[in-house]
């Protein structure tokens, strides 16, 4: 059995993939870890009606088993005894929803281009907002705005509380991007839910805060005879070894302060007045594993694999590298009628 690629494509409920693949060009898929929205587009050949904005896309991509050398994404093809049959899509997974947001046409090469997002940026999740949050969770802070905004929420890790915040001109979504970054979380929306799981430390021996590894983000490790191409690249950054949180004790009348990690080089950072010792400790704690990463940063190629942005990726096959746990930043996917590939940045 051959391999090709394969996709599967609704809109609004309909299947629209013979239509798209009788005259696909590309179809690409960015995977995005945090407040930055994942994004679809694909080029046709040929010039079509608008798609009315806002229209909802569901996207699977994949491959499909066949016995001949045709790929899937003519439309059909041809087994030996001369049946024509169409690719099974059990091999293909779910990218998630998006929403219609362009719509372009070149009329010279006759060719037609859309693009979608997770998120609809004429929704009301981008209107700017200004409202204080008081004595609550991040986890409540986070159901509340995904039941405004007709979103399902799905949460992972220890809840922290919030004494006060305020959301300042701010949309719903990038308010809770910013709060949960804060807090040591990351925070995404994926096929209309908000995903919020604890960020992970720092993946080696640098790792000078108490903050536990995240068993529930994915995990992949890839061998280096499996990708087309792998760069990192090591910079030279400050090596913080602690964080002092200060906070002022309206109360008590004076400034309070927290010391997070370990190490004569520290990193300052003033918060409001926290409700618990423990809230303060854990925005430090977010910090100082926030000053700890960065200083590596890669990317890397490969044929199509359902790897996922916000996920830890590992390697092997390479001496001295075999260790390191990276976090996954991104995932761009690229389709065509007969390539699949993907290309990943990750930072450690």
């Amino acid at each position: 059995m051959v391999k090709h690629p394969n996709f599967k494509l609704e809109a609004n409920g309909k299947d629209i993939t013979e239509i798209i693949k009788a005259n696909l060009i590309s179809l690409n898929f960015d995977d995005k870890e945090g407040s930055k929205s994942d994004e679809i587009s694909f080029s046709v050949s040929g010039i079509y009606a608008k798609p009315v904005f806002g229209d909802n896309l569901k996207l699977w991509l994949g491959y499909a088993d066949t016995a001949s050398e045709q790929s899937p994404l003519s439309g059909g093809f041809t087994q030996a005894d001369g049946a024509t049959t169409r690719a099974s899509s059990n091999d293909l997974y779910l990218c998630g929803s998006f929403s219609v947001q362009t719509a372009s046409r070149d009329y010279k090469n006759q060719t037609t281009e859309v693009r979608a997002t997770a998120v609809n940026f004429a929704s009301p999740q981008k209107i700017k907002k200004r409202r204080s949050w008081e004595n609550t969770t991040i986890f409540e802070i986070a159901r509340k705005i995904a039941a405004e905004n007709k979103l399902s929420v799905k949460t992972s890790g220890q809840d922290q509380n919030v004494a006060s915040v305020l959301q300042n001109d701010a949309g719903d979504l990038d308010f809770l991007y910013g709060l949960c970054f804060d807090y040591g979380f990351i925070m995404a929306v994926k096929n209309d839910t908000i995903v919020i799981a604890a960020k992970d430390a720092k993946g080696d021996e640098t790792q000078t805060s108490n903050t536990p590894k995240n068993e529930s983000l994915p995990a992949f490790t890839l061998n280096l005879a499996e990708l087309y191409s792998l760069e990192i690249t090591e910079a030279n950054r400050n090596s913080y070894g602690a964080v002092i949180v200060e906070w002022q004790d309206i109360e008590a009348g004076k400034t309070k302060s927290i010391k997070v990690g370990s190490g004569e080089q520290t990193y300052k950072m003033q918060i409001a007045q926290p409700k618990s010792d423990n809230e303060a400790f854990r925005q430090g704690e977010a910090k100082l594993n926030e000053l700890q990463k960065g200083g590596i940063n890669g990317r890397c190629s490969l044929p199509g694999a359902n790897i996922v942005a916000g996920g830890k990726l590992k390697f092997s096959g390479i001496a001295g590298l075999e260790a390191n746990e990276f976090s996954i930043k991104s995932v761009s996917h690229r389709l065509s009628t007969d390539n699949y590939g993907i290309e990943i940045e990750f930072e450690g």
